[in-house]
């Protein structure tokens, strides 16, 4: 066992101790007793480098500074090995307080054991704190049994040490923009965290324990481990046997001698090895020589292919030992890039980068290789790189019919960067050359269409989708078909041909259900053009389900180019939807992105989507960050008049209206739409905008504008007749009937609206329709019908997390409501409340705060919170006493 003499701690390693409070507090708590004269065992145990070296050196300082002193085991080698200790602790004996640390004890000398215990039971009679720690799975079984049968006789506490948490990550490494993947990786291990923020430099303080491990292995122990280190993976005997060189007999007794060590585990059955944590792997292969690396890497190649392994096990080692002077290596490495290109594009593109190391700058494979590059990098995210790679391709454009699949991967990556002029043109010389049955004309006619629904030229993008369409069902290109079914879908609607887009939206609906995952890899911008046009055609529930499918397959790719465009879509189908909260927590994973995106577009819309879902919530100063994501949204459109950029600054004016500013919303709503005229608005958006700006005519108590505009959304019905814009129209032309006075036409109007945002599935319009509909209620005296929508208003509300429809609910008044109400007495005031309202402002006025009303209704005090302003409001009253009186009043003549 090994012996110190002394714990004084380091500074640095005092102040960096994290996570550990818990066990520091009950140190502390600890230390009180001894100093009462009650001693008492404490074992450590955890996983290697979780921290329990680290916390003995800082609980001894501890004692040490409280004036105890702090004794280490120091073990003879004669005879009684324990006698010169035992001989130390005697101060425990004469009644003074004493701590003893024993670090290690999964090493300790069996002829220890029984001193071991000796103190043990010591420590439970003498004011002594005996302090151990070990590695569970390296415990002799001989002392597991020891200090197993101190805890059941009450003899000794054991602390297990936990991982650290994503926070205490962030204390002990720093915010680093991959922390989450570093804290996933390390299992929360600090030593591993350490390591891992160092990038496995064995050389580092971080990785010398693990270093350490291996000083003493003998040379079939070490070629073992570097064989494991090296093939990365759990592994059979006889296969790591070839790979370290050894017999399989050797290399048995190395595996057995390296698992009591714990740096070999089992995994999964008895005849599988790995090295017990990848970063400890990582440290080793990084502290093996080169040469023995290569070698290493050779021979398993070698040993993989013989047992016929799939071919991206074997590239793996070729890409960091190829042997120039053999083709086949760089054969293999190219078939593995071409093999993965889809399902781990990164992993591709390291064989690809390996492989161009070896080809020669005449060769066919190596532009291969070159536009397999280029292809991964956009599959990556990483379309500059992939841009500039292809764009040294000679006669890339001048002579596309040379090759027709780096003028897709141009197209594409121009596309990613949000060059839509570049892209179509170098398209369109490709489409030039090319013969209509070939192969890549499905994806150049796609991406064409794509570029024109961007560009707002509905029919060409219509052109180009239909020849896509035509073509990928020639060719059985069944994901193919369903990305431009569903940009064919697009271009109907923005054409008012809404019969058209729903059928081309089911046939590519259709085709992607039926697809398989391998197959959507292939092409996983269909998943993603599936679910945003099902969104604008509000089949909000079918885009989040083939949204969500698109977003799993791109993570466990690893195709990031495409996730944050299927995660902004995702949560704006999810905002509009009224799962506001899923939103949220969608645009959070997609934060990440957010700067990276190298398309102004989707960095925009991102942004947009944000403020959409942050104006409906309870989140402090909710106002202010959406007005702040908005603006953040619209500087991203300057210098763009594409429709996503029109849409953009639709929807910052939509935000401004609802966060209490409808004079400055509506002048932002004419500019984004060109005028009065709305010529820069679809059909779709045309009809939103109207009841926008009816509503802000309702602010400004202009009849004649509501007019106006309610003519205007019903009259886009001709072109569009879908449920969304009826409901809007007929939301819109709610807000002209009661600025005109006649609230039964206006009761009527809303009526139709809820029934059409019900269709739509938008809960939040729903939510805030049926607000309008009950204050108009409860203007004509139907107090019974307002109770229901507004019971009905503060259950959609609370679903959805929303706060901001049941503060309109409370706020909203028609013309002529004052005079056309009945006056309401204290005993039928409460009848203007919900139940949920009632049942709050009953428990307010029994004098209880917000935090126990919440606690007793299983809500939130922000929930609280906003009922009992919308209380006040109603009730006419500003403050909790004044609540009081009116409540205890109603009940008293109720």
């Amino acid at each position: 066992m090994p012996t110190t003499q002394d714990h004084d701690v380091p500074a640095d390693r005092t102040r960096h101790l994290v996570g550990r409070a818990a066990e520091v507090r009950a140190w502390d708590r600890a230390l009180a007793r001894l100093r009462s004269g009650r001693g008492r065992t404490i074992a450590l145990a955890g996983e290697p480098g979780i921290g329990k070296s680290a916390l003995i050196i800082h609980l001894a300082a501890r004692a040490r500074a409280s004036g105890v002193p702090v004794l280490n085991p120091v073990f003879d080698d004669g005879p009684n090995p324990a006698t010169g200790f035992e001989r130390q602790w005697t101060p425990a004996a004469s009644g003074n307080a004493l701590v003893v640390v024993a670090d290690e004890l999964h090493r300790i000398d069996p002829a220890q054991l029984p001193a071991v215990e000796r103190l043990i039971r010591s420590a439970a009679d003498a004011p002594m704190l005996l302090l151990l720690a070990y590695r569970r799975r390296q415990l002799a079984p001989a002392v597991a049994a020891a200090v197993s049968r101190a805890v059941a006789a009450d003899l000794a506490d054991v602390w297990e040490l936990g991982p650290l948490s994503r926070d205490e990550a962030r204390e002990l490494v720093g915010d680093r923009p991959d922390l989450d993947a570093v804290h996933e990786t390390a299992d929360g291990n600090p030593q591993y965290l350490r390591i891992l923020s160092v990038d496995g430099d064995p050389h580092t303080d971080a990785a010398r324990a693990v270093v350490g491990e291996l000083a003493d292995l003998d040379p079939n122990a070490m070629a073992t481990v570097q064989a494991l280190a090296v093939l990365g993976e759990p592994a059979h005997p006889q296969l790591i046997a070839t790979v370290a060189g050894l017999s399989t007999a050797e290399a048995l007794d190395a595996l057995d001698s390296l698992t009591r060590l714990d740096i070999v585990r089992p995994t999964g059955t008895i005849a599988q090895f790995a090295v017990r944590h990848p970063t400890v792997g990582e440290v080793i292969y990084r502290h093996t020589d080169a040469g023995v690396r290569i070698a290493t890497h050779l021979r398993a190649e070698r040993a993989l292919s013989d047992q016929a392994a799939p071919i991206a096990r074997r590239a793996h080692h070729l890409m960091r030992a190829a042997d120039p002077s053999r083709p086949e290596h760089t054969a293999t490495l190219m078939a593995a890039a071409r093999l993965t290109i889809h399902t781990a594009p990164a992993d591709a593109a390291r064989y690809l980068q390996a492989a161009l190391q070896h080809l020669q700058a005449d060769s066919p494979t190596r532009r291969e290789a070159q536009v397999l590059l280029a292809r991964a990098c956009l599959l990556t995210g990483q379309a500059s790189e992939g841009r500039t790679l292809v764009h040294t391709l000679p006669a890339m454009v001048d002579h596309p019919t040379g090759d027709l699949t780096a003028v897709a991967v141009a197209g594409r990556l121009e596309r990613q960067l949000g060059r839509l002029s570049e892209s179509a043109a170098i398209v369109r010389s490709g489409l030039a050359a090319l013969p209509d049955d070939d192969t890549e004309a499905v994806a150049l006619h796609s991406m064409q269409a794509d570029n024109a629904l961007d560009q707002g030229d509905y029919a060409r993008a219509q052109q180009h989708a239909d020849t896509a369409v035509a073509l990928a069902r020639r060719s059985l290109d069944p994901v193919g078909e369903s990305l431009a079914q569903a940009q064919a879908a697009l271009a109907h609607l923005a054409s008012n041909d809404l019969v058209a887009a729903e059928t081309a939206l089911a046939q590519a609906a259709e085709l992607v259900d039926a697809a398989s995952d391998a197959a959507l890899l292939t092409n996983l911008e269909a998943v993603y053009q599936l679910g945003l046009s099902e969104s604008t055609l509000f089949r909000l529930a079918d885009a989040e389900r083939h949204l969500v499918r698109g977003a799993s397959l791109a993570r466990r790719s690893g195709q990031t180019y495409v996730l944050p465009m299927i995660l902004k879509s995702l949560a704006d189908t999810q905002s509009r939807a009224g799962t506001v909260k899923r939103a949220l927590a969608t645009l959070d994973e997609a934060d990440p992105y957010f700067e990276s995106a190298a398309n102004p577009a989707t960095r925009a819309i991102l942004a947009i989507v944000r403020a959409a879902a942050l104006v409906w919530t309870s989140e402090p100063d909710a106002a202010r960050q959406a007005l702040a994501w908005a603006d953040r949204a619209v500087a991203w459109t300057e210098g763009h008049t594409t429709v996503w950029s029109i849409v953009v600054r639709c929807r910052r004016a939509e935000i401004v209206l609802l966060t209490g500013d409808p004079v400055r919303a509506g002048r932002l709503l004419l500019e984004a739409a060109g005028g009065p005229d709305l010529p820069n608005l679809v059909p779709a958006r045309r009809s939103r905008s109207c009841d926008t700006l009816a509503e802000v005519a309702m602010h400004d108590n202009d009849p004649a504008a509501a007019e106006h505009w309610a003519d205007v959304a019903e009259a886009a019905l001709e072109q569009l007749p879908s449920a969304s814009s009826r409901a809007l129209a007929a939301r819109a032309r709610m807000r002209a009937q009661a600025l005109r006075g006649d609230l039964h036409a206006a009761l009527e109007s809303a009526q139709q609206a809820i029934e059409n945002f019900t269709t739509s599935g938008e809960r939040i319009e729903l939510c805030r329709t049926l607000a309008v509909a009950a204050t108009l209620s409860s203007a004509l005296g139907n107090h019974r019908q307002a109770r229901d929508w507004r019971e009905r208003v503060s259950a959609i509300a609370e679903h959805c997390e929303a706060v901001l429809p049941l503060t309109e609910a409370a706020v909203w008044q028609p013309v002529g409501f004052a005079e056309k109400t009945i006056e309401l007495t204290p005993s039928s005031v409460l009848t203007a409340l919900t139940t949920r309202e009632r049942e709050i402002a009953s428990l307010a006025s029994t004098g209880v705060t917000s935090i126990q009303i919440a606690e007793k209704l299983f809500l939130s005090r922000r929930t609280v919170d906003a009922h009992l302003g919308q209380i006040y409001r109603k009730l006419g009253v500003s403050s909790r006493a004044a609540l009081i009186r009116t409540v205890l009043d109603a009940e008293a003549r109720g």
